[in-house]
C-alpha cells in the first residue's frame, strides 16, 4: 500500500480557539484555579491537549487574525512530509495564503505541502461543498491505482457521520481516517497518537473511520478565517 495521503484543514486543527480566559492564565497545563467539576480542567489538561506555544497576528488582505498554534504538533505534521512518510495537503479556507503566509509561520518548507484549490477566493464559488468534493476525487482516483494510498482527513466541521456514510458508499480502495478535533484545542494528544497508528497500520482499520473528540460542541458559524 501507497504512503498515506493527509488533508488538512487549518482553522480548528491546528490554529485552535481557546478559550480566553484559559489562555490569559497561562493555557493548557494551567487550570489548578478552576472548579474541580468544571469540564474545562479535562479539555485544557496536559493528557488531553497539546501547549499552544505559538501566537501571532497574521495580516491577510481580508482582515488581521490571531493564529494559536502547537509547535510541537505543527512539526510533527511538517515532519511527516519531510521524511517522505505522508503527502501533506493543505486543505482549508486559507487556501491563497497557505504558501506564503502559513507555511513560514509554522515554520513548513512550502515546496513539500501542496495546497489544493478547491474554491474561487474571488467569487467564493466551491466554499460550500468543495472540501468533501475534493476528498470524493481523491478515492475516485485512488480506486483507479493498482498501489492505492490510505487517506486521512484533518476537520473539526466536516467530519462528521453524513460525510462518513457518504464516503463508504463510494467504496474506498484504501482506508479513510477522518479526524474531527475540539476547536478549542485543535487536534489533539490522543488524536495524534491515532493519526500515527493509522500511518503504520492502515490496513487494520475500517474501511472509513471517523474519531471525533468527545468534547466537541456545536459553534456558530465558521472559526477563523
Amino acid at each position: 500500500m501507497n504512503r498515506p495521503v493527509i488533508y488538512a484543514d487549518f482553522d480548528g486543527v491546528l490554529n485552535a480557539f481557546p478559550d480566553d480566559k484559559i489562555q490569559r492564565r497561562g493555557g493548557v497545563g494551567h487550570t489548578g484555579w478552576l472548579k474541580p467539576d468544571d469540564p474545562r480542567a479535562i479539555l485544557y489538561s496536559e493528557e488531553r491537549a497539546f501547549q499552544l506555544t505559538g501566537n501571532r497576528i497574521v495580516n491577510v488582505p481580508v482582515g488581521h487574525f490571531r493564529i494559536h498554534w502547537s509547535r510541537e504538533l505543527a512539526n510533527a505534521i511538517h515532519a511527516l512530509a519531510v521524511d517522505g512518510v505522508a503527502e501533506v495537503n493543505w486543505l482549508t479556507t486559507w487556501q491563497p495564503y497557505c504558501d506564503r503566509i502559513l507555511d513560514p509561520v509554522l515554520g513548513w518548507d512550502y515546496t513539500l505541502e501542496h495546497t489544493i484549490q478547491w474554491y474561487d477566493p474571488v467569487t467564493g464559488e466551491g466554499r460550500l461543498t468543495g472540501k468533501f468534493e475534493q476528498i470524493c476525487s481523491r478515492l475516485r482516483f485512488e480506486r483507479r491505482q493498482n498501489d492505492p494510498s490510505p487517506l486521512i482527513w484533518l476537520d473539526d466541521e466536516e467530519c462528521h457521520a453524513v460525510a462518513r456514510a457518504r464516503l463508504e458508499e463510494l467504496r474506498p480502495a484504501a482506508p479513510v481516517l477522518m479526524v474531527r478535533p475540539d476547536e478549542r484545542i485543535g487536534v489533539s494528544r490522543r488524536q495524534w497518537s491515532l493519526i500515527q497508528d493509522f500511518i503504520s497500520h492502515p490496513r487494520t482499520y475500517a474501511l472509513v473511520t471517523l474519531d471525533e473528540e468527545p468534547t466537541i460542541r456545536r459553534h456558530t458559524g465558521h472559526c477563523g478565517l
